[in-house]
């Protein structure tokens, strides 16, 4: 059994949350025992916390700034705050920091000499950052997710402390649709498409969908947004669109998997990125449900490769989801099972924990 301490954002609707959330519960699953470090405060106006009480192994004791990696005010980042005193106390033999550079590294680096178990660091950083202190920290190993990232960041780090290793999944769970859509109150005969979070172009996506309401009475696009200006953007759509609904919520990851039983399909509409990789935690988290998922051909989905259903325009995503919604590519079900499998949480969980305690520098 490892003690293990995990820096990072934790119950919040970003990336690095719910990778970290992932890890954390398999971690727990597999019977080590974990203290959670997280954010006090998210210094940013994107990120925001799930409506969900911290579980008791979580300490918040840290400002996390979203954007560090591009930061270089030695001002600002020298005033992130970062309270020691819990990391001080505990008798970790793994610290894992996911995400580094939107840590107080400055203040991190004043423990780690001091620190007598083992670091690894979780790099969801998808460009070199412009944070000087980003490039001080000696860890013992460094996990990226695919050969992208690894392209970035050789050279930067010793070549033998750099380990690829994948996104996890969230577990399979498959729930009755019909229980979750009574206790969500979605009409038991309706064709949902599902979409939640930060919506890109959500104009032009219902706009697409109009003429299908035509040819599908049935059809219903929700919307769960925690926004509140894309609250308020989608709800002046919902006047002139009836069979758009659109609910304010920022569900934590039980929550959503009620969502994702009670939808027929679910679209992540994603506008390409650029000059950064992407990868979607996304389609990683919701892959489990088995819920088709309908996504843009862009790089958030690289690592898919049949698991998820891709387009390139919104008028190939409308015909695409008509034969989704007709019963078309059932293949598509088997692929997301082997690939939940092969890259689930608890599997990647024990990957970091043997590359943290054992391998690397």
């Amino acid at each position: 059994m490892a003690r293990i301490a995990l820096m990072s954002s934790w119950n919040a609707i970003c990336g690095v949350s719910i990778h970290a959330e992932l890890i954390g519960r398999a971690l727990l699953s597999l019977g080590h025992q974990l203290r959670v470090f997280a954010p006090l405060q998210y210094e940013d106006d994107d990120t925001h916390r799930c409506f969900q009480v911290d579980e008791p192994y979580v300490v918040r004791n840290y400002s996390f700034l979203r954007y560090g990696d591009r930061c270089v005010d030695e001002a600002l980042l020298s005033s992130l705050f970062l309270d020691l005193k819990p990391l001080q106390e505990g008798n970790f033999d793994l610290l894992i920091v996911e995400k580094p550079s939107s840590t107080p590294l400055r203040r991190l680096m004043e423990f780690l000499p001091h620190f007598e178990g083992r670091t690894l660091a979780v790099l969801h950083e998808c460009r070199r950052p412009d944070n000087p202190h980003f490039y001080k920290v000696e860890w013992d190993a460094i996990t990226l997710f695919d050969e992208r990232y690894l392209r970035i960041f050789s050279g930067v780090f010793p070549e033998e402390r750099l380990h690829i290793v994948p996104y996890p999944c969230h577990p399979l769970e498959q729930r009755d649709r019909r229980a979750e859509r009574r206790r969500l109150d979605i009409p038991e005969g309706a064709e949902v498409v599902f979409s939640f979070g930060r919506l890109q172009e959500p104009e032009a996506v219902v706009r697409a969908l109009k003429p299908l309401w035509g040819e599908r009475p049935e059809l219903r696009y929700l919307c769960l947004v925690g926004d509140l200006d894309l609250y308020e953007r989608l709800r002046r759509l919902e006047a002139d669109h009836p069979s758009l609904e659109v609910r304010f919520d920022r569900p934590p990851i039980d929550v959503l998997y009620g969502y994702l039983a009670a939808a027929d399909v679910l679209l992540l509409h994603k506008l390409e990125g650029v000059g950064e990789i992407k990868l979607s935690s996304t389609a990683h988290l919701c892959l489990g449900s088995l819920t088709p998922i309908l996504c843009s051909d862009v790089s958030y989905f690289y690592p898919f490769q049949g698991e998820v259903l891709k387009y390139r325009s919104l008028r190939e995503m409308r015909e695409l989801l008509s034969s989704l919604l007709e019963g078309g590519f059932e293949e598509l079900g088997e692929r997301a099972k082997r690939f939940v499998e092969e890259r689930s949480a608890e599997r990647i969980a024990e990957r970091l924990l043997e590359i943290g305690l054992w391998e690397g520098g």
